[in-house]
């Protein structure tokens, strides 16, 4: 009988470990701009769909809090494959006309093409103070960021490096 238990604790043991001596997990909150678009490209790089989902909504809050719009998974998902592999680096914060709850972040992305070409693509993404949940991104055209395995022409500057 005791024989029998065994596999049993094996699986409980199992089910409770794989936890993380590092701490919790960093907040995904931003208080800046730039913040919330740093935020949201380290969980691209992290394909962190959920984590995007937290970074990604309207003045109205996160997506993964309204569920709006309804297939915000699908485009988390689309976005991320648009925009992994891609080192960036924010440039510039502008405010948006008489707004001040929404700011223009412009990022520089380093894109290789399909030929193993570098390239620098500009990119605007509009960020919104939700106030509770902190900045999120609310908007960016993927088109500005290039067609992954595609070559880097129409937009882009070529790369040093």
């Amino acid at each position: 009988m005791r024989h029998h238990q065994m596999p049993i604790l094996v699986l409980v043991l199992a089910a409770c470990g794989g936890g993380s001596a590092s701490g919790p997990a960093p907040s995904l909150s931003a208080t800046t701009p730039e913040g919330a678009v740093r935020l949201f490209f380290q969980s691209v790089a992290d394909s962190n769909v959920a984590g995007m989902s937290r970074l990604w909504g309207t003045a109205d809050g996160p997506a993964s809090v309204t569920g709006k719009p309804q297939d915000y998974v699908r485009r988390m998902e689309v976005t991320q494959l648009f925009l992994r592999n891609s080192p960036y680096r924010v440039t510039s914060t502008t405010p948006m006309a008489a707004d001040s709850d929404r700011k223009q972040v412009q990022v520089e992305l380093d894109r290789v093409d399909i030929d193993g070409k570098r390239c620098i693509r500009t990119m605007q993404v509009v960020v919104v103070n939700t106030g509770k949940q902190g900045w999120i991104v609310e908007a960016m055209d993927l088109n500005q960021a290039g067609t992954p395995g595609r070559s880097c022409t129409g937009g882009a500057t070529p790369s040093q490096g």
